[in-house]
């Protein structure tokens, strides 16, 4: 470490010069305000010690100047001076003094504030270097989100647009969305639907997203039945996630007629709101994709009907699990009630919008915990 000594005086030029060499320091010494400026500039030191009276301007005024010419550095500067009234102390320390150590000094008190200037700037500079490395890993975790945003941007391109007959929202925990939902009409006219829900939430979670995406968009450009595309499905997540995920999802048919095919595993139930106001439901009655193997899988397709302005609505449980201020979840009954009131309307965009109203008014300004997937689907 390099110590600058700012003093017109020789004898104390030499007396830091012994102490701060004792303390394993290079010294640089100068004896007035400009050659002060001068040496900071080239030597770039790690400590300095200045004296309030100077050749060609004042201490204070040198201080500031020297911690207006590194602002990202922290250097110590500390005052020797044989001036001590309080006065001078409180104008050093408005100038940017970090210590102040009157004339005539002791050698040991001089080394102990050496000792413990050179142990702070030690730590500040672990500080800073652990800062460096905290902004490295952020922005490359910025970009690979936003490489993998562009990605499953791309693949989402294929799924439908939003309709008077399929509404899509999907609202995320952390600035990324793990849950997944997809839907493609067949040729022969027929809608498919995923809705998938992760373990857990954010760019963790997404991991399977991509090639379920691609499997879906195959299966539906091949006509694959249900029960095949769910066996697909379930094999590629056994083989890429980690043992502790898996997907809970629910597959859908919705031919033209109204009869709906579906397979579900580890979803809620899903709403059927009927015209005339009552609720049927759709069960998840199979183990998520991911976690059983192909003897064990389940590939049972369950079949169910909407007509003319009935309404499916599939939600993941990070709504059911909404909390309020509170701490009061939002449970399977209110949802029950918003989704008899909200999907009343027949524009099926102004109900979704009246639902995702009535979710943000129970959440307030409480934290979401879950990533939150909400799909309402009418006859095709």
């Amino acid at each position: 470490m390099k110590l600058l000594c700012v003093d017109s005086e020789p004898v104390y030029q030499e007396i830091v010069s012994i102490c701060a060499q004792k303390e394993d320091m290079e010294v640089i010494t100068a004896s007035s305000y400009d050659e002060a400026i001068k040496s900071y500039e080239e030597h770039k030191p790690d400590i300095v010690t200045l004296e309030v009276v100077l050749q060609g301007g004042s201490g204070q005024k040198l201080a500031k100047r020297l911690k207006a010419l590194d602002p990202e550095r922290f250097v110590p500067i500390i005052f020797l001076t044989s001036h001590i009234s309080d006065a001078v102390m409180n104008a050093c320390f408005k100038a940017g003094a970090d210590d102040f150590i009157p004339k005539p000094f002791n050698e040991m008190l001089f080394s102990t504030r050496i000792s413990t200037h050179k142990r702070q700037i030690h730590l500040i500079q672990e500080m800073y270097r652990k800062n460096r490395e905290l902004t490295f890993y952020q922005a490359m975790i910025e970009r690979e989100h936003k490489m993998a945003h562009q990605v499953l941007d791309h693949i989402l391109t294929r799924s439908e647009r939003p309709s008077q007959k399929l509404a899509i929202t999907r609202l995320s925990a952390t600035n990324f969305n793990g849950d997944l939902a997809l839907a493609c009409t067949r040729s022969d006219g027929a809608r498919v639907v995923f809705v998938g829900d992760f373990t857990g939430h954010g760019l963790s979670a997404s991991i399977g997203a991509l090639p379920v995406a691609q499997a879906f968009f195959d299966g539906v450009d091949h006509h694959v039945g249900l029960a095949d595309l769910a066996i697909q499905l379930n094999r590629i997540l056994l083989n890429i996630l980690p043992d502790y995920m898996f997907c809970a999802a629910y597959i859908i048919l919705i031919r033209p007629s109204g009869v709906i095919e579906y397979w579900g595993g580890g979803m809620p139930n899903g709403y059927i709101r009927r015209a005339d106001n009552s609720v049927d439901y759709i069960a998840s009655s199979h183990m998520p994709l991911g976690i059983l193997g192909v003897n064990e899988f389940e590939t049972s397709i369950e079949i169910a009907h909407i007509d003319e302005l009935d309404t499916l609505v599939i939600a993941s449980d990070g709504i059911v699990e909404l909390k309020n201020a509170d701490h009061e979840m939002l449970g399977s009954n209110a949802m029950e009630a918003l989704v008899v009131s909200s999907y009343a309307d027949q524009d099926l965009a102004k109900a979704q919008e009246t639902m995702e109203a009535h979710l943000a008014a129970f959440q307030g300004k409480s934290e979401q915990l879950d990533d939150i997937t909400l799909v309402a689907i009418r006859k095709v």
